[in-house]
């Protein structure tokens, strides 16, 4: 499927690092608009890692929008049109996504692997040069990457490089771009199971003192498990020492039998929330997109949702405007705005839902007794269903939002 030598012998419009799913949604939209695109991805195989594999409505509605559900279908992704909440392990209000979602569209879960390979073979498909295994180790003024690529290191050159390598992005580095890192408030844990036996067309969520835990199925019986909580009270739970105990710290939440005879279907690992940002996205001819732009609190799953809007804003711009410059410093100023109101609803969520004690408690009722009032908390409260768009997080929201006009 990819060539060990790449011709290399003419000048690429476009040269994607990273061919993960930003990368390769980005790279097949290009050259399915006659642009010259290449493609370096370092890994040979997508290996499973714990990290984000759910899809909320927004991002979906994004994935609609670029024309590539067809390709989430192939990865084999599961919708979920339901948010089955629980109490006191029972069950109690189940929130039906349509009722609220641009056009009725469904959250989905899908296999991170499955889909990046299914999202790289589409590129391919449409026109990108793909190399792999190939990773750039150096940036200079052309724009020109050194790539290595079967022990030798080669020169290619392109009008645009666009870092899409992640949330420690080379690319970003070598742009002068700086990575700035929000404080650690909590952590998210996840974890792969096979025998779940869970009502598969759902998402089901369990709060806690001190987080909140939710299985994401991806049907066949597997499903995502992820464990959102106070480092505090992950010492209490011990739900990161295996996965046995990881299994047990959710099983705890939820109504007895669905976890019964899980088993392990990949590794159980935790991670701290902090937000990585830049305010460098841009220059006149390199651009990030996904991590690489800005990496999302993962306990808020926007990951997938923020790449494709990321590419769904570049690629309408870039072939709008034959000036990328101008277009990329207009793609800089929209990805700044919209990511600058993902975080801010982050860290807002994750002081509501993670911490414990008589203030965080008075917050809560306060947060209960808005929400009779506006269950649209302003907006915020349909953030995962329709998306940052129209939504401005000033002082004035976070006040609604936390209920304290209601107090």
């Amino acid at each position: 499927m990819y060539p060990a030598v790449p011709l290399m012998s003419r000048r690429y419009d476009v040269a994607i690092v990273g061919g993960g799913i930003a990368g390769s949604t980005l790279g097949g939209q290009l050259a399915e608009a006659g642009l010259g695109v290449v493609i370096l991805e370092q890994e040979r195989t997508f290996r499973d890692r714990v990290r984000g594999e759910g899809i909320h409505p927004w991002g979906v509605a994004e994935a609609k929008r670029l024309g590539i559900l067809p390709v989430l279908e192939t990865a084999g992704a599961n919708e979920l049109p339901i948010w089955q909440r629980y109490a006191d392990r029972a069950p109690t209000e189940s929130f039906q996504w349509a009722e609220h979602s641009i056009e009725g569209l469904p959250e989905m879960s899908v296999s991170h692997p499955r889909l990046q390979e299914a999202m790289l073979r589409w590129a391919q498909d449409r026109g990108a040069e793909v190399l792999r295994p190939a990773k750039a180790v150096n940036l200079r003024p052309g724009p020109e990457l050194a790539v290595s690529l079967g022990g030798d290191v080669r020169d290619l050159c392109a009008r645009l490089v666009v870092g899409a390598d992640g949330r420690r992005s080379a690319v970003r580095r070598w742009m002068g771009g700086v990575a700035v890192e929000d404080p650690i408030h909590h952590r998210i844990g996840g974890g792969l199971f096979d025998n779940v036996a869970f009502q598969s067309q759902a998402t089901h969520e369990a709060g806690f003192a001190g987080g909140r835990m939710f299985v994401m199925p991806q049907g066949a019986g597997r499903a995502r498990a992820y464990y959102v909580t106070s480092a505090e009270r992950l010492a209490v739970t011990r739900a990161d020492r295996s996965a046995e105990d990881f299994l047990r710290a959710c099983a705890a939440h939820l109504p007895e039998g669905p976890f019964a005879d899980a088993i392990p279907a990949g590794p159980v690992a935790f991670f701290p929330n902090a937000d990585l940002w830049t305010d460098r996205i841009a220059t006149d001819d390199t651009v990030l997109v996904g991590d690489a732009a800005g990496a999302n609190d993962p306990s808020v799953g926007h990951g997938l949702s923020i790449a494709f809007r990321d590419v769904r804003e570049l690629r309408e711009l870039m072939l709008a405007d034959r000036d990328w410059s101008a277009a990329l410093r207009a793609y800089s100023d929209r990805r700044l705005a919209y990511y600058d109101v993902l975080r801010t609803h982050a860290r807002w969520l994750g002081v509501m839902t993670t911490e414990e004690g008589p203030e965080a408690d008075a917050r809560r009722d306060r947060v209960s007794l808005a929400r009779e009032i506006d269950p649209s908390a302003g907006g915020f409260a349909l953030i995962f269903a329709r998306g940052p768009d129209g939504l401005i997080a000033d002082d004035d929201a976070r006040r609604r939002f936390f209920g304290e006009e209601a107090g």
